[in-house]
């Protein structure tokens, strides 16, 4: 009598992940437009405050704009939230 065994590899198949490539650094903030994006977890609004405030010490010309949501957000959110900002800055906390 005999035995037919077959041999798995338990690793799986690993995808490797598309590549990312980040956008040029800004060369500097004067005169930009800063997106603030945060999940909405409490006390990010006071958090945002200070950085705006810090932000205006040092760039009084700087603006922001702010956008909260969860991962939830819809394609449209973000395309009419990334239409006019030079960088953004995302908060999240639990």
């Amino acid at each position: 009598m005999s035995v037919s065994l077959e041999l798995l590899n338990p690793r799986g198949e690993i995808e490797v992940p598309p590549l990312y490539i980040p956008s040029p650094r800004l060369s500097g903030l004067e005169g930009k437009k800063i997106g603030l994006y945060s999940n909405g977890k409490q006390g990010v609004d006071n958090f945002f405050t200070a950085i705006e405030e810090l932000l205006k010490q040092r760039y009084p010309d700087i603006t922001t704009k702010r956008l909260t949501g969860a991962f939830e957000i819809r394609d449209e959110e973000v395309d009419e939230f990334i239409s006019d900002i030079d960088a953004f800055i995302y908060a999240i906390g639990d």
